[in-house]
């Protein structure tokens, strides 16, 4: 699979002073945000696109949703924080990941508005050797598709109970459904339901082996299941197959990093080359790596980078500290 260009944009809010009165409320009760953004491309909106609302560092999944005929989408009650809003690779279109960021001061609901460009893909003529454009679910039968479709819509209605169950029969229709496999697996997996992930997403390799996705899917869900010999074999593949892909690099390093360190750091080194924002993390993991190799000033330099990077994450205290004890 060819490598994805992902455009990063970057929205702030400024807050407008309310006085003291709100002051005191702000801090005795929850603030809540809207982020309200529009898709578009050179001709025009782009409608029924499957968003993702993820935060920056941790990269948990905060909502989904599909972009409405006009573009327009909307994630409503969003806490205080440094969020990505990712948009999903088409037959037509290319991913992209927009940073937005929700710190007024002083603290008020506020309304924030992004509008996302939305690159179109290269002509196929123009695409590597070898790669092929649509290379799975060619022969589709109808009721499996009609079952697809009707889960995609309720993704979109955000009914996920029904979304489930048609992916199911749309797979028990047609047992190689990739595109119903890997949107399952995915939405079990943001659902921390990685067993049944894990079974779901297990033949995809299978189905379409040169798929980087299905590896890394199946790689990330194996890891959490603590089957790390599998997932260190599902996301070398990954690797060997798009080796510029910060992703597939980053949880590499994570599945090495306890049985083989060596080969864990170079994974993480080349996944910050290729993205330091989105692979911030391998940062951590670096200077835990330098520290176990006596290299304190080196240890330092790495927190202070991922600090700089995630200067609000939820594990940016321990950091400091960490940074802190290293400098005596």
């Amino acid at each position: 699979m060819r490598e994805v260009r992902r455009g990063m944009t970057m929205a702030c809010v400024v807050a407008v002073v309310l006085g003291s009165a709100y002051s005191t409320w702000s801090q005795t009760f929850e603030v809540v945000h809207q982020i309200e953004g529009r898709l578009q491309h050179r001709n025009g909106s782009v409608s029924g696109m499957r968003v993702r609302l993820v935060r920056k560092d941790s990269l948990e999944p905060v909502g989904e949703t599909f972009s409405r005929p006009e573009g327009g989408f909307v994630f409503s009650r969003v806490t205080d924080g440094d969020y990505l809003v990712e948009t999903f690779e088409t037959e037509i279109y290319e991913a992209t990941s927009t940073e937005v960021i929700l710190r007024p001061r002083p603290r008020r609901p506020t309304y924030l508005n992004v509008f996302i460009d939305i690159p179109v893909k290269d002509a196929p003529a123009s695409r590597p050797p070898g790669v092929i454009a649509a290379d799975v679910d060619l022969n589709v039968p109808k009721r499996a598709n009609n079952h697809y479709r009707a889960a995609t819509k309720a993704l979109k209605d955000g009914d996920s109970v029904r979304a489930e169950a048609k992916f199911r029969e749309a797979i028990a229709a047609y047992p190689n459904y990739y595109a119903a496999r890997l949107e399952l697996g995915r939405e079990l997996r943001f659902e921390k339901r990685f067993s049944e992930a894990a079974e779901i997403l297990n033949p995809l390799p299978q189905i379409a082996p040169r798929r980087v996705e299905a590896r890394l899917e199946y790689g990330i869900v194996l890891l959490e299941l603590q089957r790390r010999d599998e997932a260190i074999e599902e996301l070398r593949r990954a690797v060997q197959l798009e080796e510029a892909n910060w992703a597939s690099h980053l949880y590499l390093g994570w599945a090495l990093l306890e049985s083989l360190p060596e080969q864990a750091e170079p994974h993480f080194e080349r996944a910050l080359e290729l993205d330091e924002r989105k692979a911030a993390r391998a940062h951590l993991a670096l200077a835990r790596l330098s520290d176990a190799q006596g290299k304190n000033q080196l240890a330092i330099q790495h927190l202070e980078a991922y600090l700089t990077l995630m200067p609000n994450a939820t594990d940016a205290e321990a950091a400091r500290k960490l940074a802190e004890k290293l400098r005596r």
